[in-house]
C-alpha cells in the first residue's frame, strides 16, 4: 500500500474508532442492493445451499492438527471460510480447482480435502510454498499427485497467457490474492479474455475489505454474498457464465 492510502486509512481509523473490543477489526461499508449491477441466480442459491449443508458436517480436524496453537481457524465456522470451501468442492465435484494466492496453504488444504478421485488442485502464488513462513504444507502433500503450485503473477498478461490452459479448464476458481484492488482488477480483465467451462464457479475471498468493495460491487455476473456462511471479511460466489 502506498503512502497516501496508508495515511487515509490511519486518519479514518482515528476518526472512527472501533466501538468494541475484538482481536481483529477491519473497516467496511454498507451499500444498497436494489441498485447492485447483479444478483444471485437460482443455480447459485441451489449450489450454495448444498455447500452450506456439506460445510455443517465438514471435518477439518486433520488440517487443524497442523496448527501449533489455537485458534484453530479451519474448525471455526461460520466466521472462517475453510469448511465452506470444502463444501463448495463437495457440491460442485470439480475436475480441476484453481486457487489464486497460496499463502500458508490452509485454503488449499481445505479445498483439497473433498476433491473427487482423479481431480486436481492448482495453486498460484509469486512465493514458493517452501519459502512461506509458518506454511501448513508438507512435502507429502505434493507427492500425492492432486496438488501442485505454479509460480507467477496472473495480473501480468504475458504470464496469464502462458497459464490460460490451466484456468480455462477449471470448474472452481478461488481468488484469494493481494486484495489491493489492483491485482484483482487486472486479473478479472485477463480472465474475461478466455472461455471458462460452462458451469464454472468463482469464489472471491475478503469481499468486504475496503479495497475489495468496488471490485465485488462492479461484478455484473450472477453473484451471491456468502459472508454469513464463510469468511468474516467476506466471501462471494460468482456464476461466471450464468
Amino acid at each position: 500500500m502506498s503512502l497516501i492510502p496508508r495515511l487515509k486509512s490511519r486518519v479514518f481509523r482515528w476518526s472512527r474508532p472501533v466501538p468494541f473490543l475484538c482481536r481483529h477489526a477491519e473497516y467496511s461499508l454498507l451499500a444498497s442492493l436494489d441498485d447492485d449491477p447483479a444478483g444471485p441466480s437460482d443455480r447459485l442459491i441451489d449450489i450454495s445451499l448444498r455447500a452450506i449443508d456439506h460445510a455443517r458436517h465438514a471435518d477439518m480436524s486433520s488440517i487443524s492438527k497442523r496448527m501449533a496453537a489455537p485458534p484453530y481457524y479451519p474448525e471455526i465456522w461460520p466466521g472462517e471460510h475453510y469448511k465452506l470451501l470444502a463444501g463448495l468442492v463437495a457440491a460442485q465435484q470439480p475436475r480441476r480447482v484453481v486457487e489464486i494466492g497460496t499463502a500458508q496453504g490452509w485454503s488449499a488444504l481445505a479445498l483439497r480435502s473433498n476433491l473427487p478421485p482423479g481431480s486436481e488442485l492448482v495453486t498460484f502464488d509469486i512465493v514458493p510454498w517452501t519459502e512461506m513462513g509458518n506454511t501448513a504444507f508438507r512435502d507429502s502433500d505434493f507427492e500425492e499427485g492432486n496438488l501442485r503450485q505454479i509460480l507467477g503473477d496472473l495480473s501480468n498478461k504475458g504470464f496469464f497467457a502462458q497459464c490460460a490452459d490451466q484456468l480455462s479448464s477449471c470448474d472452481l476458481l478461488f481468488v484469494d490474492a493481494p486484495k489491493d484492488g489492483i491485482f484483482e482488477l487486472k486479473f478479472l480483465e485477463n480472465l474475461s479474455t478466455i472461455q471458462l467451462p460452462p458451469n464454472v464457479l468463482v469464489v472471491f475471498d475478503d469481499i468486504r475489505l475496503w479495497n475489495m468493495l468496488k471490485i465485488w460491487r462492479e461484478i455484473k455476473r450472477p453473484k451471491l454474498d456468502l459472508t454469513s456462511f464463510g469468511h468474516w471479511t467476506g466471501t462471494g460466489l460468482v456464476d461466471w457464465n450464468g
